[in-house]
């Protein structure tokens, strides 16, 4: 069931409106409001109104598990994922738009681009470069890897939980995000690393160990600079691009390749039942 999920979810994401989400964003809106309950109430009460719409949904899944075949339970589950993947449509049609700029030779375009729509802010051109594309990456993680893997491992309300947390921990500043925080940080930290293992089986794998040796372990390592180094050392030694090639269009190929290296291994398991 989970597969068939999955999968009927990914054809809706790349051949409907709803790749941008839907809209409006229930999700969002209770992000934003428990984030306002942590304002007054910080910590575990606040995390706790955070996840109180999975009990509910997790009834529902209960209730309709022998309903029509599991039918109801299929919908809900594409529902849910939906809600759990939201939407990287933004960060991907920026990233265009500056590849348009930066084609163009008008960096400065690029840079205004860059720092309206993705906050980045860079001190040269190799440093924005390097800085979007980062963004480029972590969209990735964020909006796919990490909810496909919690999905996989814990069904759709996996995948809203991680999201609600995340968008829970986006809008507070540092020292306010205490459990959320750390919990954020740990169900991202095995995604993380799995895709690098992903970018090292479709890149260059010697490279990619090399340059994370003593780091794989490491708690502290921000999911960002751990994706930034592997890619870097994935794409290091390749074929050159093309003169007219979109800048990130090798970072775009990469992501590609990580995700088929990640739907082979889903679609053995499902058919191992």
């Amino acid at each position: 069931m989970r597969f068939l999920i999955l999968l009927i979810t990914v054809l809706l994401v790349r051949f409907t409106p709803l790749r941008a989400g839907i809209h409006p964003d229930p999700v969002a809106a209770w992000a934003d409001y428990s984030a306002g309950v942590a304002e007054r109430r910080a910590g575990w009460q606040a995390l706790l109104c955070l996840l109180l719409p999975l009990l509910p949904l997790e009834l529902a899944f209960w209730a309709l598990s022998d309903v029509a075949n599991g039918v109801f339970v299929l919908v809900l589950g594409v529902l849910v994922l939906l809600l759990g993947l939201g939407s990287t449509s933004r960060v991907y049609g920026v990233s265009r738009r500056f590849e348009q700029a930066w084609a163009r030779g008008d960096r400065e375009a690029a840079a205004l681009i860059a720092e309206h729509d993705l906050a980045v802010r860079a001190d040269d051109d190799n440093d924005l470069l390097a800085q979007v594309r980062g963004r480029l990456l972590w969209a990735a993680l964020a909006g796919y890897f990490v909810p496909v893997l919690w999905f996989l491992l814990l069904g759709p309300l996996g995948a809203l939980g991680y999201r609600l947390l995340r968008l829970f921990v986006d809008r507070l500043p540092a020292e306010s995000q205490g459990y959320a925080g750390s919990l954020v940080h740990a169900m991202e930290w095995l995604p993380a690393r799995l895709l690098v293992a992903s970018f090292a089986l479709v890149g260059h794998f010697d490279r990619v160990f090399e340059s994370l040796r003593g780091v794989w372990s490491d708690w502290d390592k921000t999911p960002e600079s751990l994706l930034m180094t592997a890619a870097d050392a994935a794409l290091a030694g390749g074929a050159e691009p093309e003169a007219d090639a979109p800048v990130l269009a090798a970072t775009r190929d990469l992501l590609v390749r990580a995700m088929l290296a990640w739907a082979v291994p889903v679609a053995l398991l499902a058919l191992l039942g």
